[in-house]
């Protein structure tokens, strides 16, 4: 009865769906354009793309399944991860430059997928349970040499001295006078994992006879899992006794589950052909716990720094939020007289998580006594999926 009145309210879509002319029990298209006619519209008809399976005793006429799958080509940044600041080194005193300049740890695209399995009930309903795997390393490397001019000398004080890279915030270790540690050479490897996964429920309906908008509400859980590793070649002349140039190592790793809550809701503007415009957010509040935050340094060639170095942390629970914002084009089609239905979609997305870099906390509040606000971790890029209804 509902699909029957569904057909008085609008007229079949003929050019974009000759593939099921011989439907009887759907005669409005879902997912295509409502037809414009002398009845009163009713924009909150379902939506969902729904298949004929008249010949398909597999399958219920009200309900089928479909499969996702997605290429994606993300770019990975954090904030907080600062490596170095360019000096000057003058008879074992570090100055400021002149024209100082940070080095900062790299970032760069790669690539992941996800992977999605869901069911369309009752003509209306969708559930999914969706999986994204993300996994990235990103290195840094840059050496200093030369003359450096320093800033803020008096004339008793040399005006320049060896250009070298100040590391003051990723190694608990000083010097005799309480100054950085210095080098000619920093290098890093930051290691960024993630899964999460998805189970959502959705109803997709009209807005207009083009325009469709499907909330949806769910549980999210997230796993990330982080690594920084900082290597400083020391300057042989910083401390007070003459020291062999060595490379000593900082590092550093986070770990953490999270579970909660997600809602969203996802738009598309239907254009001919079976084009479309398509965006989505979403927001997510999870219950996390950093299983795991550790720090550990090598020891200085000093007597008066008798390192190595560790701190950690474990089972540190707290409140994270997530959103995500994606806007991109889209196409479908009904095959087989309706029994299947094809579609291809390309995205570009944007994702925030918040208070992420816990380590860098972590080396904060012992360095200084009191911690850092968690800087945030943020993904950004292309998004390419293709679906199928069977």
């Amino acid at each position: 009865m509902k699909q029957a009145l569904l057909s008085q309210g609008y007229a079949s879509n003929v050019q974009s769906t000759s593939d099921r002319a011989s439907s009887t029990n759907m005669q409005q298209i879902q997912g295509e354009p409502l037809q414009a006619t002398g009845f009163t519209a009713g924009y909150n008809a379902p939506a969902v793309i729904d298949l004929n399976h008249q010949n398909m005793p597999i399958f219920p006429d009200s309900i089928h399944m479909f499969i996702d799958g997605a290429f994606t080509y993300w770019y990975a940044g954090e904030d907080g991860l600062d490596l170095a600041t360019s000096g000057a080194l003058a008879s074992q005193t570090l100055y400021y430059e002149q024209n100082a300049k940070t080095l900062t740890q790299s970032s760069s695209y790669k690539p992941g997928f996800k992977v999605a399995l869901g069911v369309v009930g009752d003509h209306e309903w969708s559930a999914k349970a969706e999986y994204t795997w993300y996994r990235g390393t990103n290195h840094t490397s840059s050496t200093l040499s030369g003359t450096a001019l320093t800033a803020g000398v008096s004339t008793s004080t040399a005006s320049s001295g060896t250009s070298v890279w100040a590391v003051d915030d990723w190694f608990l270790q000083g010097t005799a006078g309480g100054q950085a540690l210095s080098g000619s050479t920093v290098s890093s490897s930051w290691h960024l994992a993630m899964d999460i996964g998805d189970v959502v429920f959705s109803r997709p309906f009209y807005t207009g006879r083009s325009v469709t908008v499907s909330p949806f509400a769910g549980l999210r859980t997230a796993w990330i899992r982080q690594t920084m590793t900082v290597n400083l070649t020391e300057s042989p002349t910083l401390f007070n006794g003459a020291i062999s140039a060595q490379p000593i190592q900082s590092r550093n790793s986070s770990n953490s589950w999270a579970v909660g809550a997600i809602m969203g809701c996802e738009s598309q503007w239907l254009l001919p052909m079976g084009l479309r415009f398509e965006g989505g957010a979403s927001a997510s509040l999870l219950y996390t716990q950093y299983t795991s935050i550790k720090h550990s340094e090598d020891a200085a060639s000093t007597t008066f720094n008798p390192a190595p170095y560790t701190i950690s942390m474990s089972n540190y629970n707290t409140v994270r939020p997530m959103a995500e914002l994606g806007l991109g084009m889209g196409w479908g089609k009904y095959l087989g007289n309706g029994n299947y239905h094809l579609d291809f979609s390309a995205d570009y997305s944007f994702m925030m998580f918040w208070s992420q870099n816990m380590f860098r906390k972590l080396i904060d509040h012992n360095l200084s006594g009191t911690g850092s606000t968690p800087a945030d971790l943020y993904l950004h890029g292309l998004t390419v999926t293709a679906r199928f209804d069977f």
